[in-house]
């Protein structure tokens, strides 16, 4: 694809001829190429379908097929060693909604949920705010900061598993003042502790997606402000809040997705012990599918976590764009 061309004396990119070579480029690509042609002089809708159709497939191949045939799964029973697939109706969306089990997965998710979703937003927003005052070293803090969010959930797993032994670090620090806490075998500790770690681990990421919209926000708002005797406290309460309703917005909807499908930390450290105190939805469709080979009933659990989760989601939205606007 040649290169684009730029306005006189702007040294910008001149858009009119960009969209002409990009069309020519597309003119040159396989069934685009031959639509092209027949439609001769197309416009700016085609440049849309050619961006977007590559994501479609990908989305169609990853996303709404399987969800569809998840929920096919979830009315009939269909284990992997047999070919046969009879329909039970809603036989499993009763045995699972009327089920023990669902309740206690409900409930450790929502603790999950209640301490992860405000811990992460309020430490990521004080990272993003003390980020943004940093002018030399900044961009080191936050790759810094990042670090965890990038590095394989198995390893950070694994190495908090460690750290919360009986003869871990921390414990090591609390034998110091006579006194020791089993972590991971504890019904009380357990989830607590995960819940710690997937704070730490995410927080960086959301930081990042804070700091890009505290940057993008306009100094003549706190200039304006600080002539008006406005506090730090008031320009942040009544500007800066509210004008990160976008990025709040999309941290309380990725924290409430990762909340409802946490699996590889309580899979590594506790494999949803000590008595299922750490057993998530995902685990449990997990243990379904592979271990039981109970492929209908998985689906079901599957299925109905993603109504919980689209749910959930769609009340925060309102919520947020209501309340953080106040």
């Amino acid at each position: 694809m040649p290169d684009a061309t730029t306005e006189p004396g702007t040294g910008k990119p001149d858009t009119a001829t960009t969209k002409s070579e990009f069309r020519q480029w597309i003119a040159h690509l396989p069934f685009l190429g031959t639509a092209t042609k027949r439609l001769g002089d197309y416009d700016d809708n085609l440049m849309g379908w050619a961006l977007i159709v590559p994501w479609f497939l990908w989305a169609s191949v990853f996303l709404i097929f399987p969800f569809l045939f998840a929920l096919y799964l979830s009315f009939h029973e269909w284990s992997i060693i047999s070919p046969e697939t009879p329909f039970v109706g809603i036989e499993h969306y009763v045995q699972l909604l009327t089920s023990d089990l669902f309740w206690q997965l409900l409930g450790n998710t929502l603790f999950f949920f209640v301490v992860n979703v405000p811990t992460q937003i309020v430490l990521a927003l004080g990272v993003a705010v003390l980020l943004d005052r940093i002018v030399r070293g900044r961009a080191l803090y936050m790759a810094g900061y990042f670090v965890p969010y990038v590095t394989s959930g198995v390893v950070v797993a694994v190495v908090f598993k460690w750290i919360y032994a009986p003869d871990g670090y921390i414990n090591q620090m609390l034998a110091v003042a006579g006194t020791e806490i089993n972590f991971l075998g504890s019904t009380t500790w357990a989830m607590p502790a995960i819940a710690m770690m997937v704070s730490w681990k995410f927080i960086g990421y959301y930081a990042i997606i804070f700091l890009a919209n505290l940057q993008s926000l306009p100094e003549t708002i706190y200039e304006s402000a600080s002539l008006d005797g406005a506090s730090e406290w008031q320009q942040f309460r009544y500007i800066t809040l509210p004008l990160l309703n976008p990025s709040i917005l999309v941290v309380v909807i990725l924290s409430t997705i990762t909340a409802f499908q946490i699996f590889t930390e309580p899979f590594i450290m506790t494999s949803g012990g000590p008595n299922g105190a750490t057993k998530t939805f995902v685990l449990v469709i997990y243990q379904n599918a592979f271990s039981y080979l109970e492929m209908g009933y998985a689906s079901t659990i599957g299925v109905v976590l993603a109504a919980m989760i689209f749910v959930i989601s769609y009340v925060e939205r309102n919520y947020v764009d209501q309340e953080v606007s106040v």
